[in-house]
């Protein structure tokens, strides 16, 4: 189980580089930045954020030593 979160948690964090990838070319493509455009690039950042803070933890988590729950 403890691999499985590791793994998991390697994926989430590749997401969310990508995530920022693709907001990084997005950003590029339209001079013509209106109010909805940028209620959408400030909701991809936060859930890239959201993204690799999960990813975070799922790796920490699975690195600790299983203990009575």
């Amino acid at each position: 189980m403890r691999a499985l979160r590791v793994l998991c948690g390697i994926a989430i964090l590749l997401n969310a580089l990508h995530l920022g990838h693709a907001i990084q070319h997005f950003y590029g493509l339209d001079t013509n930045h209106n109010a909805g455009f940028w209620a959408g690039m400030v909701l991809a950042v936060a859930i890239g954020v959201l993204s690799f803070i999960g990813g975070c933890l799922l790796i920490r988590r699975g690195r600790e030593v299983a203990g009575p729950h």
